[in-house]
């Protein structure tokens, strides 16, 4: 069998609304961990430290008790056999509390962590680590965290946040796409000409193969998005109530002017597709290992029904595990 990597960012909306922590995180992340429980599959959740590190500040009896839910459940996702990886929002920086359990993210200025200075990625990446290793020995002593996801995918350029990844030990990136293209006013991606591989080594570009690298990319996978699979989406949209999301958030920004190149090309997730989509890019495609990409707060119903057709035809691993494999045994990962 072919092997899958289920990862989920785990973090609010950063739209007009927010959500709260606990419809937009909570519950459908013991949704999602409840149907993995039953098929025996494993899963890696992409932490936002600097969620947990806003909270904190604010110290309110609202946010505190989040504080609990949140650290609770990550430790539960550790305790039942997964894995927590590091990611990061920066534009938390600017991000005003509303009072009521929601979030004001109306400030985009630091929405890229190329728009810092060094020193302050290097702290992230450190305290992010040392947080999170933290809450999971709690439940699994000697848990390191392993690999990383930046925050809209803006990892580049990759040299202004390296130092970031070496002080924090950081061994594994897991937020290109290859095909993938992206630009607003605060951040980019552009990911047209990156290796179209599983997985490969790299130093000081992640879209650069570079033989002796320090670091691993394992990219999440993408597809042709073609109109035969548009019709699918809508149809099952209109005659089905699964692909509802059940958050109390949005994407929906007023302010951000997105542009992106229309080459057909998806990420491949969950939520927002319908499972005959996501079963036949995945069966068609010719990849020895599919990297998925989902969010707890984009949950529909109808992602627990492609998880368990996904489990007929593939097996899961993590990204520890997988750069585990004799060709990255030189990565040397804790």
């Amino acid at each position: 069998m072919r092997t899958i990597i289920l990862s989920y960012d785990y973090e609010i909306f950063f739209g007009d609304k927010s959500g709260t922590i606990e419809k937009t995180l909570i519950v459908p992340t013991n949704f999602l961990l409840n149907k993995m429980d039953e098929l025996e599959i494993k899963g890696n959740f992409f932490i936002d430290y600097l969620m947990l590190k806003y909270l904190r500040k604010v110290d309110t009896e609202r946010t505190n008790r989040d504080i609990q839910l949140i650290e609770t459940q990550i430790k539960d996702i550790v305790r039942r056999g997964h894995r927590i990886e590091l990611h990061l929002h920066p534009h938390w920086i600017d991000a005003q509390y509303n009072g009521d359990g929601t979030w004001n993210f109306q400030n985009y200025t630091h929405y890229a962590l190329s728009s810092l200075g060094e020193s302050v990625v290097i702290n992230m990446f450190k305290e992010g680590t040392a947080y999170l290793n933290n809450l999971a020995q709690e439940v699994e002593p000697g848990y390191t965290i392993c690999a990383f996801r930046a925050g809209g995918w803006a990892i580049q350029p990759f040299h202004k946040i390296k130092k970031g990844f070496l002080e924090a030990n950081i061994k594994i990136d897991s937020s290109i796409s290859y095909g993938a293209y992206g630009k607003n006013q605060y951040s980019y991606f552009d990911f047209l000409d990156a290796p179209n591989k599983v997985m490969y080594r790299f130093e000081d570009d992640v879209c650069n193969e570079v033989a002796d690298g320090r670091f691993c990319e394992i990219p999440i996978s993408s597809f042709h998005r073609t109109i035969f699979y548009r019709i699918i989406d809508k149809v099952h949209r209109i005659l089905s109530k699964r692909l509802s999301p059940i958050a109390d958030g949005s994407h929906r920004r007023q302010d951000l002017k997105y542009v992106k190149r229309k080459n057909n090309i998806a990420m491949m997730t969950l939520s927002k597709i319908s499972p005959i989509s996501v079963i036949l890019s995945s069966l068609l495609s010719k990849k020895e290992m599919l990297v998925f990409i989902d969010h707890p707060k984009d949950f529909t119903f109808s992602s627990l029904c492609s998880i368990r057709f996904l489990s007929y035809f593939f097996n899961t691993t993590t990204y520890y595990n997988e750069c585990q494999s004799v060709s990255y045994t030189h990565l040397t990962l804790p």
